[in-house]
């Protein structure tokens, strides 16, 4: 038996320009291939949710601080510094989930289902 008749059912195809953009190795690492639960865990791991956590607690410290500081220069200079830092935490958050939504609109759908069925089994 040739090997494309065993491989070919199971194989996928090569990615070629249809799918977008994505060239060489990166044509096959990318979210969509991923199951919905695999693709959660996958968003847990990069530093999307670290910045917006990041974030709020920049923010939460600098209003602490804003109610027990001593009025002192360097306490001030403190205070503006984390609200600063803690608003651009919270940007930079809300410009990943706009490209992140954009991403996510843009891509198609690849279509999976084949047309003709399997009528030989692969070990026969």
């Amino acid at each position: 038996m040739e090997n494309g008749a065993v491989y070919s059912p199971t194989t996928e195809e090569d990615p070629g320009p249809a799918r977008g953009p994505r060239s060489g190795l990166a044509a096959y690492f990318f979210m969509g291939r991923l199951p919905l639960l695999r693709r959660v865990l996958k968003g847990l791991q990069l530093d999307f949710y670290i910045t917006l956590g990041t974030g709020c607690v920049f923010l939460l410290a600098s209003i602490i601080f804003v109610s027990t500081h001593d009025r002192t220069s360097a306490e001030i200079a403190a205070i503006v510094f984390g609200f600063i830092a803690s608003f651009m935490f919270l940007l930079d958050f809300i410009t990943m989930l706009y490209e992140k939504r954009q991403e996510s609109q843009l891509r198609k759908p690849e279509n999976t289902t084949r047309a003709e069925a399997l009528t030989e089994p692969l070990n026969a």
